[in-house]
């Protein structure tokens, strides 16, 4: 597979007559989860109700609402990201990918939390919905391509980062930087991204993190794998993309770009990746992870 995706793209490159439109359904992506009931709780109240839940019943009510459908109508159209990057050897090539245009939330388009969360948790999700986490590369473009940028907030450090009313409180200020509407277009900044990285072979049981973009396009959080795969707090947020990608107007999967030995330099730092997912078998106490 990886010779023949590398064999096309050199055709494509040198024969400019040869590129097709991308299929039109690319363009009209939508999340493929259950529609949201009109008894669904909303985002504040669910907020409230995770502040009497323990670890594990917290990170196992944010997987329950996602299963159930309990997402923004806005979250459930994909952004369309573009960019042109080159391969290992060089060569130039247009990039599209399509990503989720906010962090995971739950709730209503009026009244939503976004939900920090355990990279496990946020596996079993992806899985859910057949989506990938995004590598570091990916997060910078998103960012580059956000029509909605905006600026990290930074809270105190300390163990009350990882509480349930400094998530609920940051989500606050982000609607508050977003004037309290509905987010319109890709939105960026506000978040540090849970990512895949070939990190995560050697650094095993740990969650992967990288972002909070300045302005400059500068990431105030450089990739990191300090903390254990049990760890979340409020500045971390849940990025979801499809498996489908265009090359120069070729579709392939993300998943074959990733591992290809020339393909992979496009969308990834670190090369072809090794690792596409957090293992759901390597739980610090996977004896109460939810489970995909």
């Amino acid at each position: 597979m990886g010779r023949n995706l590398r064999l096309l793209l050199v055709v494509l490159a040198f024969c400019a007559s040869c590129a097709t439109q991308s299929p039109s359904f690319l363009d009209a992506l939508l999340l493929k989860a259950p529609k949201r009931s009109a008894s669904a709780i909303s985002g504040s109240a669910f907020g409230k109700k995770l502040y009497s839940a323990n670890e594990q019943g917290r990170e196992q009510a944010i997987i329950d609402q996602y299963r159930q459908g309990n997402i923004p109508e806005f979250l459930r159209h994909f952004s369309k990201v573009s960019f042109i990057s080159q391969t290992r050897s060089g060569m130039q090539a247009e990039v599209t990918l399509w990503v989720l245009p906010d962090y995971l939330g739950v709730g209503s388009d009026q009244d939503f939390l976004r939900t920090p969360m355990t990279p496990l948790s946020a596996q079993v999700i992806a899985d859910q919905f057949g989506l990938l986490l995004p590598t570091v590369k990916i997060v910078d473009a998103i960012y580059h391509a956000a029509s909605v940028k905006l600026d990290p907030q930074p809270f105190k450090p300390g163990p009350q980062m990882v509480t349930v009313g400094e998530m609920i409180r940051h989500n606050r200020v982000v609607q508050t930087s977003l004037h309290d509407q509905v987010p319109r277009g890709l939105v960026a900044g506000h978040k540090k991204d849970i990512v895949i990285t070939n990190l995560l072979l050697r650094k095993t049981n740990r969650v992967a993190i990288y972002g909070w973009h300045l302005r400059s396009g500068t990431a105030i959080q450089p990739l990191t794998t300090v903390h254990g795969n049990w760890y979340a707090d409020y500045s971390h947020g849940v990025r979801l993309m499809a498996q489908t990608m265009v090359i120069n107007d070729i579709e392939y999967k993300v998943s074959d770009v990733l591992r290809d030995p020339e393909l992979s330099a496009l969308i990834s730092y670190e090369g072809p990746m090794q690792t596409l997912r957090y293992n759901l078998n390597q739980g610090l106490r996977k004896k109460w992870w939810p489970q995909s």
